[in-house]
């Protein structure tokens, strides 16, 4: 059985881009969520099959907008969507032992630092490059962290 890579982000840009470069990933399944919500209930319906990602990449502002005032608001939990913060907290609900990794834009970030608070393992910028995201993956994958 091949191992399940979850995207959750709002943008398909980025899951074309990412699938792009994991798909290169022999023995994988490339999952998308566009929403954090949408990412929670895939995770739990394939943790509940024993069909668990093995690793989920987590975006942190999944509020589909781009106007910093109502990301603010996103971040802040301030609107009806769930930020990454929060989907990486509810995914560590339903399974502990989720691996969840950051790649956003907002990496530098007191958000970034929240993510890593809650749970997910490693944080990266959306500078590091999607072929060098998708070695540390395939590493992952074949050696553990």
């Amino acid at each position: 059985m091949n191992k399940k890579i979850l995207i959750i982000d709002d943008e398909p840009d980025m899951h074309e881009l990412l699938k792009v470069h994991l798909n290169k990933i022999e023995g994988v399944d490339i999952l998308s969520a566009y929403s954090g919500e949408e990412g929670v209930k895939i995770y739990k319906e394939l943790h509940e099959k024993g069909e668990t990602p093995a690793l989920v990449i987590m975006d942190l502002n999944l509020s589909g907008k781009e106007d910093i005032e109502l990301i603010d608001l996103h971040k802040d939990g301030m609107d009806e969507k769930l930020d990454g913060v929060r989907a990486t907290e509810q995914i560590l609900k339903i399974d502990p032992k989720a691996n969840i990794w950051g790649y956003t834009a907002w990496f530098d970030t007191d958000w970034a630092e929240k993510l890593k608070e809650k749970g997910a393992r490693k944080i990266f910028g959306r500078v590091t490059p999607f072929k060098e995201f998708a070695k540390m993956v395939k590493k992952f994958l074949e050696e553990g962290e």
